[in-house]
Formats: structure tokens, C-alpha cells, sequence
């Protein structure tokens, strides 16, 4: 270690008074705006951005629950108003295509397969909320099958949602 300080103090000791206020001022301003900009700063960049990552994610769940309370809402009024008879005969693939063309979705599907346990899966990448929804709403009692799972995802728009649908036999 004594050698080190040895050549350090030989160094300053061979500049002059000058350089040497020159270099304890490089020292005492260029390290800490280098420590600020080099290490400070993009801490702070990340943080915002974790921030924001999460106020994302808050939105998202809200706008997921405003959704389930629409949902709600509409099922509890349409079974205090509907006395339609549920078709228990199922349409197939074919007849959920028509209803997809008919409703302007079949585009927006970008998979339609059947499952070997008869039931049906339908994948969009990108649809609106909406339109799916008043799809599913008209077509759920003509089907013939039962809605056994979805899973909806937000898109980069606003009611634009990535959608699994799967579909069993009503049983």
C-alpha cells in the first residue's frame, strides 16, 4: 500500500500548485456528476418505469372488475327477462363459424379448432371487447354448448382484447 502512496504523492508532488487545484477540482465535481449520471440517474429511470409497470397493472385490474360487474350485471338481467329454452343440440364448428361471420368476427379468430371431447376452442389475437361480448351474449342459448372457460387479456388499444375461448357439450 506504501507504494502506491509513495507514487501518488510523487505524482501531485511533480505537479504544479496549479494543476494540482485543477485536479482536486476535477475530482471533487467530475466524480460525483459521473456517480449521478452513471449510477443515480438510471436507477431512477428504472423506478419510474417499475412505477408506471404497476399503475399499468392497477388499471388492468380495474378495468378487468368494471368488466365482471357489466358481466353481472347483464346475466342478472337477462335471466330476470329471457324465458328462452336453451338448445341442447349442438351447432358444430360450422354453425359457430356462421355466427362468427355473421357477427363480422370470423377475421379476427385466428384459431376455430374441435377438441376430442367434442367441445370447441376459439383463440382471437386481437378483437374488440365489445363486439365479442354481444357475440357471446346473442349466440350462448343457440349453441348448444356452455362457455367452460375464456381468458381475456388487454391489448395495446383500448377494448381490445386477446381472447381463448373454450366451449363443452351442454350436458
Amino acid at each position: 500500500m506504501s507504494v502506491v502512496t509513495d507514487r501518488l504523492t510523487g505524482f501531485l508532488l511533480g505537479l504544479s500548485r496549479r494543476e494540482r487545484w485543477l485536479l482536486a477540482l476535477l475530482t471533487l465535481v467530475a466524480v460525483p456528476i459521473g456517480a449521478i449520471y452513471g449510477i443515480a440517474l438510471p436507477l431512477a429511470e428504472t423506478r419510474e418505469a417499475a412505477r408506471a409497470a404497476v399503475s399499468e397493472a392497477r388499471a388492468t385490474e380495474l378495468w378487468v372488475a368494471d368488466q365482471a360487474l357489466v358481466y353481472a350485471t347483464l346475466t342478472r338481467e337477462t335471466a330476470q327477462t329471457e324465458s328462452t329454452v336453451r338448445v341442447t343440440t349442438p351447432v358444430g364448428i360450422s354453425g359457430i363459424e356462421a355466427s362468427l361471420r355473421e357477427a363480422g368476427l370470423r377475421d379476427a379468430a385466428s384459431e376455430l379448432a374441435n377438441a376430442a371431447d367434442g367441445g370447441i376452442t376459439i383463440r382471437f389475437d386481437e378483437v374488440r371487447f365489445t363486439r365479442l361480448a354481444e357475440w357471446l351474449t346473442t349466440q350462448n342459448d343457440i349453441w348448444g354448448y356452455d362457455l367452460a372457460g375464456f381468458t381475456f387479456e388487454r391489448g395495446a388499444r383500448e377494448d381490445v382484447v386477446a381472447a381463448d375461448l373454450r366451449l363443452e357439450l351442454v350436458q
